[in-house]
């Protein structure tokens, strides 16, 4: 049975007319979708029709077991050839399940003949995308290699690559007949005695993308001309999540901490707005500047679904925020935090493209620029604000004036856009939410793209735009930033060693929450999953990232000993003279409320993130928390070439 709901359900929830879904251990038909956030059903067994809500629809795919680690798949480590091939894979799949009541077997039989497999093959790619929609199901298996690895010996490998770059990539543009035989011959001159074959090196060149091509050959105005945007403008947004622009700001009111009702200065916002509706689609409020993990923070709350975290912050169901899914396109500005290899990987993993804004070319990101400004406007009228010139402020006093905590700043803003959602834009001509819901809904002119699908993983999705670090393990565990962690998942890894390099120490990644470095999470290459990695040393308290570094420097500046006991000891110090000082000075009380901040984040961590916070034994075996989401079952695709 439970292979049975794996094989439907998946990673994903869709919900079309017509589809079968479960809701309250029952099988039911969805007949119409009623609204954003309702839909008409009828029992399949007794024929009863109801109602039911769409948010009510996750808790039906979450099963009693909890395993204690969780799959993911190491987005950056994955080669560029194999994505292409699966990006390759994904478009030749896009008609099929667009079409998938109309599809013939003739369609099979066409689409397998442009990839160059048999039919049984694409059969196994359809099931596999249907199933979780991650571009990382259709990467290709090496046979030879294992997940993700080339079939070509290394040594060969480093030939074929050489060559590409080096001779291929120029100008001269050579045929692939040449490149074979040139890299067999190179190959017999250092003596490798299997060499490639010519489907072979062929089969590499394919894989090579276009854009790179175009860069490597023509450079950099050759590539923004074929495939950048036109100067001047981004392109229209012609439905739903087709650009999202998403961007950080520090907000115009000064707001007061939880216990003395004093000033602690400005929160932060990073917001995220759909191009084509105007509506809000992520956002994340904070007391620290902006940074990857703000921006990781704000595209997971984009990508899911918004029931239970309104909740959380104490609304009921009077409050709606019925807006989620994967963008297509997301624009940003060129940030450090928006460039990371990390960002780009999960781009490719997620199915989005990235768009950095043009440097000194404000206008290609006038949606979200408008929304900062409309957020600023709505802030003045509050007790605390800045305003955001000297001459609006005048002499109004602002630290003294200010009344309003951290989580009432949040709910307040939570209020404002859901206010917002529902006024008419000026420049649409009706509110966001109506011209959100007829992008999706459809009306009598325009088809509706149908409401996003709904990502059951939600634990993956916050692991995967987390921050990390690489490190090598060693004997007494990993450290990071001069604190140890150990957990016995490392000790198959200590000291592990390059195959092709015997001399080098190979580096891991480690995840962290830079609110919280309590713990890490160590993508686990033999199982292909998250494990938590707590401190070393269980006495220690946890801490944030900031605090890490601040007494790293204060110890530096007294001549110190940069080492665990000495880091532990003054942050607790300093935390006892903050608490003191708080009802006397700003920066304590920022601190001293950024510290509860953290706290009930960390402390929400064993609901968001279940799995890795799991007391049981790794050894365990467990049903998959997520009918329809078996890590054990997920794995790259095998080629039939």
């Amino acid at each position: 049975m439970a292979k049975k709901n794996i094989k439907e359900f998946g990673s994903i929830l869709r919900i079309d007319k017509g589809q079968s879904i479960a809701h309250q251990g029952a099988e039911y038909l969805v007949l119409k979708v009623v609204d954003l956030e309702q839909i008409f059903v009828r029992e399949k067994k007794t024929g009863v029709k109801k109602i039911i809500k769409v948010s009510d629809l996750k808790a039906t795919h979450i099963a009693l077991e909890t395993p204690s680690e969780i799959e993911g798949i190491d987005l950056e480590a994955i080669d560029d050839r194999d994505w292409d091939i699966a990006t390759f894979r994904s478009k030749l799949l896009e008609p099929l399940l667009q079409n998938s009541k109309k599809r013939k077997k003739g369609d099979y039989i066409i689409a397998a003949q442009q990839a160059q497999v048999s039919p049984m093959t694409l059969y196994r790619w359809l099931e596999a995308y249907e199933k979780d929609r991650k571009l990382s199901s259709l990467l290709p298996k090496r046979r030879s290699g294992g997940k993700n690895k080339s079939r070509l010996s290394p040594q060969v490998q480093a030939v074929v690559d050489q060559f590409i770059q080096n001779i291929y990539l120029k100008i001269q543009r050579p045929s692939k007949a040449f490149a074979a035989t040139e890299i067999r011959r190179l190959c017999y001159e250092k003596g490798i005695k299997n060499l490639p074959s010519y489907t072979t090196v062929s089969r590499h060149i394919d894989w090579i993308s276009e854009k790179e091509k175009v860069l490597k050959r023509d450079g950099r105005k050759a590539l923004e001309k074929t495939f950048g945007i036109n100067e001047g403008s981004i392109p229209d947004a012609n439905w739903p999540l087709a650009i999202v622009q998403i961007d950080h700001t520090p907000l115009d009111i000064i707001i007061v901490d939880d216990i003395h009702r004093k000033s602690i200065n400005r929160a932060y916002i990073t917001v995220a707005i759909d191009v084509f509706s105007r509506v809000i689609l992520g956002m994340y409020v904070s007391l620290d500047a902006p940074s990857s993990m703000s921006a990781g923070m704000c595209l997971s709350h984009c990508i899911l679904t918004k029931g239970e975290w309104l909740k959380d912050l104490g609304f009921g169901e009077e409050i709606e925020w019925p807006f989620w899914g994967v963008m297509d396109v997301l624009h940003m500005d060129n940030a450090a935090e928006f460039r990371s290899e990390t960002l780009k990987a999960l781009a490719k993993e997620y199915l989005f493209d990235l768009n950095l804004r043009p440097i000194a070319k404000p206008r290609y990101g006038g949606h979200i620029e408008s929304m900062m400004g409309t957020i600023a406007t709505a802030l003045k009228i509050l007790p605390g604000a800045t305003f955001s010139n000297i001459k609006e402020k005048d002499e109004y006093p602002s630290a003294k004036m200010a009344n309003m905590t951290f989580s009432e700043l949040e709910k307040w803003l939570v209020l404002e856009f859901t206010a917002y959602h529902l006024k008419t834009h000026e420049s649409l001509g009706m509110s966001p939410r109506e011209k959100w819901k007829q992008g999706i809904l459809g009306d009598k002119n325009n088809l509706g793209r149908g409401l996003p699908e709904i990502r059951l993983d939600e634990e993956k999705v916050r692991i995967d735009f987390l921050p990390y670090e690489e490190r090598t393990i060693q004997p007494d565990g990993v450290s990071f930033e001069g604190i140890w962690y150990f957990s016995d998942i490392l000790r198959d890894w200590v000291g592990y060693k390059d195959p092709n390099m015997p001399n080098k120490k190979i580096s891991f990644k480690f995840r962290y929450d830079p609110r919280d470095l309590s713990q890490l999470y160590f993508f686990e290459p033999k199982t292909s999953r998250y494990y938590p990695i707590r401190y070393r040393d269980s006495r220690h308290i946890p801490i944030s990232i900031w605090e890490l570094k601040g007494s790293k420097k204060i110890l530096k500046e007294q001549g110190k000993e940069n080492n665990e006991i000495e880091i532990f000891n003054l942050i607790t110090m300093q935390r006892e003279i903050e608490e003191g000082a708080a009802n006397a000075t700003l920066d304590a009380r920022r601190k001293q409320q950024r510290l509860k901040i953290h706290e009930k984040a960390r402390n929400k961590k064993k609901d968001m993130l279940p799995n890795v916070h799991s007391d049981l034994s790794p050894n365990l075996v467990l049903q998959p928390k997520l009918k329809g989401y078996n890590p054990d079952e997920i794995e790259a695709l095998d080629d039939d070439y």
